[in-house]
């Protein structure tokens, strides 16, 4: 019975271009090519939110038990890869911010569930472990690790400016996601034209300039643009757990000090 009504839907569906010919345009028209966009099932929304859960704890992991950079490293290529070029920076908690924004000041909306895993699961981590989510899961920040070869040390005072930015930026987005009227994050994200097909220039051209500037600025999107910083900056205050380097144990490499 199945089969049989699927065969009688199949035949109306292609019936329905013989019973009504298209025109023929003497203009050159060219007629649209009709699609249904492929969505992910909710079992794929699942998977992200476990990678995500087992990417946050293996950081965390590396970081104050291993206290290992080369498997920190390994880590932000495997968030690199997964969230950044597979996932293609969709959905991620910097953008999801803007998710729990409107959920909050539209009763209308209801955020995706995976939108509010993305969100509160780091800011459960930093709650426990610091700032691990930005160490080595964010695609955002393992894209520019790729570039920090010769790090300089910024001024404070200029570095005391430039960290207003975030704060800045997080309160617009937020409030332009309130109105309804865009999600900026997302719109602006510097690095989305590497990590999709089809990107606008500029944005090409601004993710450009940022990695450029990474050669010489450890990270300068996370530490003078990102929104989601701010959270995790203060969730980390209050963090349960940090790392610590015992005096015996330390090289003098200064690398701690970096970013």
């Amino acid at each position: 019975m199945l089969f049989r009504s699927m065969l009688v839907w199949h035949t109306v569906l292609y019936a329905q271009p013989q019973r009504f010919p298209r025109p023929e345009f003497e203009s050159g028209y060219t007629f649209p090519e009709h699609f249904f966009k492929y969505q992910r099932g909710p079992l794929w929304e699942y998977m992200d939110v476990a990678v995500l859960l087992i990417a946050l704890l293996a950081t965390a992991w590396m970081v104050l038990k291993k206290r290992s950079r080369q498997g920190l490293l390994w880590i932000s290529l495997f968030s690199l890869v997964y969230f950044g070029f597979y996932r293609q920076g969709c959905i991620c908690p910097v953008g999801s911010t803007q998710n729990v924004s409107l959920a909050i000041f539209n009763s209308t909306y209801s955020v995706p569930w995976s939108a509010l895993m993305f969100f509160i699961l780091p800011l459960v981590a930093a709650l426990l472990f610091g700032r691990v989510f930005c160490a080595g899961v964010c695609p955002l920040g393992a894209i520019q690790e790729l570039t920090g070869i010769r790090q300089v040390k910024i001024p404070r005072k200029v570095e005391a400016v430039l960290g207003t930015i975030p704060f800045i930026y997080l309160g617009l987005a937020v409030l332009v996601a309130a109105t309804e009227s865009q999600f900026l994050i997302c719109r602006y994200d510097p690095f989305v034209g590497f990590f999709r097909i089809g990107a606008p220039s500029i944005l090409v051209i601004f993710g450009a300039l940022l990695l450029i500037t990474g050669i010489f600025v450890n990270r300068p999107y996370c530490r003078f643009l990102c929104p989601y910083g701010v959270l995790q900056n203060i969730f980390s205050r209050f963090s349960v757990s940090h790392m610590t380097i015992t005096p015996a144990e330390c090289r003098n490499c200064r690398l701690c000090e970096s970013g």
